[in-house]
């Protein structure tokens, strides 16, 4: 009876609770599904972890797009509405796509969830009619009722890539003003993601705004740019990519060059700034920690380098002059990873080892292909037996599949190895036997393979996952 009553009590404590639950939600966004189930297993544990448990399921339920993903999503309608976990609702913070169903209509979504804050208003892949098409053409989006206008004003993270559909029964035009009442609507918005942006009749937006990801289908004329550019100074991450058929948007980055002073983070293609505004930008920028340069000439990439920033940890250069490279390894003394960066010319086994020789401080290698490291060859021989030992992150692309021998290789020479995405070829017991020979040394917390030709049971994966740790996920 003592030990009951001393397990009651241990269980029965709000500190434990509260952080057993932190710990599973800090974890959901890399695994969503495997947390979900947790945290149901977590309310049945005692009263005091139903209540507590339940708060933080349903705060971001999750339900995987898919087969059966209908009746889930019906059967979690039903029992909000007709049991008092219709009360848990109210702590919802985040609406995605998969669960667009719950709420068809903004003004019903708001007065459910007062407290949301994260709102991604997108369409299904793949799906014709797709979830927000006909709500985000209704007159009440587009004037924006009073219920919509104070829900908008409390959101901080906002994903509008509903205007990306491609259709001809659309009206792109409705589309636009309606993206722009909710931007105007979005007084404290810190993050902005949307694309095929028409901006030539902005008025407002937040000048909270920390985080914009745009693709402009009509940039922002020089008027317009001088107009938003004080709202924007508290930019940290910028990414501007290209709508097709789109025009530069060269004049609203050279204002941002001018104004911005807080950038941590550039993700930029040719359409959307010239060399000049990037090298003003990078000047006036000392503070970025990562730059993304997409199918951009060698020129953009000399520009960075003008005035390389100290704390430059990721640079991608894209295919660039092998020298470009090397240069950026000397003059970055932070650079932890290059990114899909791979040489034009001189892709020689005497450019790998000028590479190796400078890059004690790499610990992110991606490899699209064998052929970025002159052969396989070379990878397995030279590359990969001087950077295992210092990998933290290790990326393989669609093109080339690895064998389990070649995985068990991998493994074996990245003792710092914590996340893994691989395309593998094989069959589910070789698999088990390649990851079991690492098990007891690996420090891998995310494990993600995938590939059509993989024969993977559910017996194989459990095996796995008794020696790998919990957050691994496998995609085949």
């Amino acid at each position: 009876m003592p030990l009951n009553s001393a397990t009651n009590r241990a269980l029965a404590l709000p500190e434990i609770v509260f952080e057993i639950l932190a710990c599973l939600e800090a974890q959901a966004e890399l695994c969503p599904q495997p947390i979900q189930a947790s945290l149901r297993a977590c309310t049945l544990v005692s009263r005091t972890w139903f209540f507590d448990a339940n708060v933080f399921l349903y705060r971001a339920p999750y339900i995987r797009h898919g087969r059966g993903s209908e009746t889930k999503i019906n059967a979690l309608v039903r029992t909000l509405t007709t049991t008092n976990r219709g009360l848990y609702v109210r702590s919802l913070s985040r609406c995605k796509v998969e669960l667009w169903e719950m709420f068809p209509l903004l003004d019903k979504l708001f007065e459910s969830c007062p407290r949301l804050s994260s709102l991604a208003l997108c369409y299904r892949s793949g799906d014709e009619k797709g979830h927000l098409m006909e709500p985000f053409e209704t007159e009440a989006v587009r004037t924006l009722n009073p219920l919509i206008a104070q829900g908008m004003s409390h959101i901080l993270d906002l994903d509008l890539t509903s205007i990306s559909i491609n259709s001809v029964t659309k009206d792109d035009t409705a589309y636009a003003d309606a993206a722009l009442n909710c931007i105007s609507a979005c007084t404290r918005l810190q993050k902005l993601v949307t694309s095929r942006a028409d901006w030539t009749n902005i008025k407002t937006i937040s000048r909270h705004l920390s985080d914009l990801s745009i693709s402009f289908v009509a940039p922002p004329d020089l008027k317009t740019s001088v107009a938003l550019a004080p709202a924007l100074v508290n930019l940290t991450d910028l990414h501007l990519h290209h709508a097709p058929q789109a025009l530069p948007a060269y004049d609203f980055t050279r204002v941002l060059a001018q104004y911005c002073r807080s950038l941590t983070k550039l993700d930029l293609c040719p359409e959307s700034i010239t060399p000049r505004a990037l090298e003003m930008m990078v000047l006036h920028n000392p503070g970025l920690v990562s730059i993304h340069l997409r199918n951009c000439p060698d020129v953009y990439t000399a520009a960075v380098l003008e005035h390389p920033p100290q704390n430059l940890e990721f640079f991608d250069m894209g295919t660039v002059d092998s020298q470009l490279i090397l240069k950026a390894l000397a003059m970055c003394p932070k650079l932890t990873s290059t990114g899909k960066s791979a040489p034009r010319n001189n892709n020689t086994v005497e450019f790998w080892q000028s590479f190796l020789e400078r890059a004690r401080q790499i610990q992110e290698l991606h490899v699209e292909r064998w052929s970025d490291f002159h052969s396989k060859d070379l990878f397995f021989d030279t590359v990969l037996p001087k950077l295992g030992p210092q990998l933290v992150r290790l990326w393989f692309g669609w093109r080339d599949l690895l064998g389990c021998d070649e995985l068990e290789r991998v493994l074996t020479s990245c003792d710092r190895l914590q996340v893994l995405r691989a395309p593998v070829k094989g069959n589910g017991q070789n698999l088990v036997r390649c990851f079991k020979v690492v098990a007891s040394r690996s420090r891998l917390r995310e494990v993600r393979l995938f590939g059509d030709n993989v024969k993977f049971c559910d017996d194989d994966k459990r095996r796995m996952q008794r020696f790998l740790p919990v957050l691994c996920s496998f995609s085949t």
